[in-house]
């Protein structure tokens, strides 16, 4: 994206969208979700961009004298369509450190909304782990990255990487339910995929049924309801 694009139209900005066979322009990978496994990348950018990517940041240091290099690593097999990245002028705050991290990430000049508006992120985990009781969350960090208004998508559940759009971020945190819906997918979808698309629908089932149980957790069962109602 140009930098009129962006919230503060400041710099550049890239990301991708794999799901759900378009890493294949990326890299030469079968996009079927049956395949899965560990991948490690090094980006390199302008010093002024921060690199993020659905893997852990190991390690980052100057290439050059205008240029640095990022080195990511996952340490979860994971299908092709969740390979993701963001360059941009980006930032990351922090919602909590145990006992998982969980942060923010968007364009300094939307930072204070929403760090705002996801204040409560910590309980809207908690929640939707308590749902997979038999299984841990099994990355080390979970963020949330609010895109620029032009992106086109509600949200995309990349591990350790959720893209949200902007629309989320609405001034009373009623729309912070999304979020549980791309956080259950780090288990129904991430941690276990469809074998095909053909039975995609069984991620995105099993999620907005962990989804509506946690947030009958938290907002009550009439809200679920509703959630149910506009959903059908």
């Amino acid at each position: 994206m140009t930098k009129e694009q962006t919230h503060d139209k400041t710099m550049a900005y890239l990301y991708s969208q794999c799901e759900d066979i378009a890493c294949r322009s990326i890299a030469p990978m079968q996009d079927t979700p049956a395949n899965k496994f560990i991948y490690s990348a090094v980006i390199r950018a302008p010093k002024e961009y921060n690199v993020f990517m659905s893997a852990v940041k190991q390690t980052v240091s100057a290439y050059n004298d205008t240029w640095s290099q990022s080195v990511f690593s996952t340490p979860v097999k994971i299908p092709s369509y969740l390979i993701a990245i963001a360059v941009g002028d980006l930032e990351k705050k922090s919602i909590a450190t145990t006992p998982t991290p969980i942060g923010v990430i968007t364009e300094p000049g939307f930072m204070n909304a929403v760090e705002t508006e996801f204040a409560d992120l910590e309980k809207w985990f908690t929640s939707v782990a308590s749902q997979y009781p038999s299984t841990p969350y099994p990355w080390p960090n979970y963020d949330i990255l609010v895109l620029p208004p032009s992106f086109p998508m509600g949200g995309m559940e990349n591990p350790m990487l959720t893209f949200v759009s902007p629309t989320v971020i609405v001034g009373d945190k009623s729309q912070v339910y999304v979020a549980a819906h791309e956080m259950a997918h780090s288990w129904t979808g991430n941690t276990v995929t469809c074998a095909d698309w053909a039975i995609f629908w069984l991620n995105e089932g099993f999620t907005v049924f962990a989804e509506r149980r946690a947030s009958t957790a938290i907002e009550g069962l009439d809200f679920t309801k509703v959630s149910s109602y506009i959903g059908n």
